[in-house]
């Protein structure tokens, strides 16, 4: 936003990790809190922008946002251009929409296989059941993919129309495969990213000898959870 010259107002749930919300005020937003779930704080967020006179972004449900993230499928066929599969964390499912738009557009024979977390799996439920569900999220160390989905959001559709399977995944194998990471690969990663490589391993049999790539969607995690993990 600081470098774009203009002002925003980010709205974040309460147990957002301290060092995403401190990346947000970095970039020169304005921070502020609502709610316990994602869903809580989209509804409450776009209330405020539309009481306010203000333009509203969606982290995921939107056209634009959604066709943004699907750069990261592009950098993908760029580099790959015979990925058999491909793993990615779900949220709201914006971003593995995007990638599946792409890759699928390309590559005829992609799997894209969505990850959550056991503790919030509202898309895989959604999926499962037809239709966006409200289901309870627990506590989880996938803090960026936590939380509902607004009603009528477009990555429903997507998400069931793109996503060949859903893994679902617990949090000891996230903490595991943190743990993991930051031993081969000397590099931090947050919850997010965990489920994504978490799920991969899950299904490594099915990929022997195929080409696969997991989307490591991030590296926000706060020393204290750090901590606790290692």
């Amino acid at each position: 936003m600081r470098e774009l010259g203009i002002n925003g107002l980010v709205f974040l749930p309460e147990k957002t990790s301290t060092i995403k919300v401190e990346a947000i005020k970095r970039a020169g937003c304005e921070v502020r809190f609502f709610g316990r779930d994602g869903v809580d704080t989209e509804n409450y967020a776009r209330q405020y922008a539309l009481d306010n006179n203000l333009t509203f972004l969606s982290p995921y449900n939107d056209e634009e946002i959604i066709a943004g993230q699907g750069t990261c499928g592009k950098e993908i066929v760029n580099h790959l251009q015979d990925c058999d599969a491909v793993f990615v964390a779900v949220g709201g499912g914006g971003l593995i929409s995007g990638i599946a738009g792409y890759m699928k557009s390309k590559l005829s024979n992609i799997e894209i296989i969505g990850c959550q977390p056991e503790a919030s799996a509202v898309m895989a439920h959604s999926i499962e059941s037809g239709r966006i569900v409200e289901v309870k999220s627990g506590p989880t160390l996938s803090d960026g993919t936590a939380g509902g989905i607004e009603k009528d959001a477009i990555t429903f559709d997507l998400c069931k129309h793109l996503v060949d399977y859903y893994a679902l995944i617990s949090e000891q194998e996230i903490i595991e495969n943190i743990q993991t990471f930051l031993d081969t690969h000397r590099m931090l990663i947050e919850g997010a990213a965990g489920v994504a490589l978490a799920g991969f391993l899950a299904n490594k049999e099915k990929y022997v000898g195929k080409k696969v790539v997991v989307v490591v969607c991030g590296g926000n995690i706060a020393r204290k959870t750090l901590a606790s993990i290692i």
